[in-house]
């Protein structure tokens, strides 16, 4: 499982091995320097696509799979009625959740 202090290591080796520094990273990945900068300090927690793109670069696996969370699958089963157009509402629910986060905050 990828964790911020594993993706630190791997990308301070990659950096070190590869002589490039956090601007010469970040570019080659289309990411912010800050970025590169937040990972190196392990100040993230969500696994982005571009902490996904990171983590690839140093031959890591960031892929989430939500069936591994066994609270997410404990609650889905808890409210899933087993119908179709119930899992329908209930995507629907978790993707407009997934989209206030990405809205900023006042």
């Amino acid at each position: 499982m990828l964790n911020p202090e594993r993706l630190a290591s791997s990308l301070q080796s990659h950096m070190h091995e590869n002589q490039l520094t956090q601007a010469q990273v970040a570019k080659n990945l289309n990411v912010s320097q800050a970025l590169i900068s937040r990972i190196l300090n392990c100040d993230w927690t969500r696994r982005t696509a571009k902490i996904q793109r990171v983590s690839r670069l140093v031959g890591l696996n960031a892929e989430i799979d939500p069936r591994q969370n066994a609270e997410l699958m404990g609650a889905l089963s808890e409210v899933w009625n087993g119908e179709e157009e119930d899992a329908k509402a209930l995507a629907k629910c978790i993707r407009a959740i997934g989209e206030a986060r990405k809205k900023p905050t006042p």
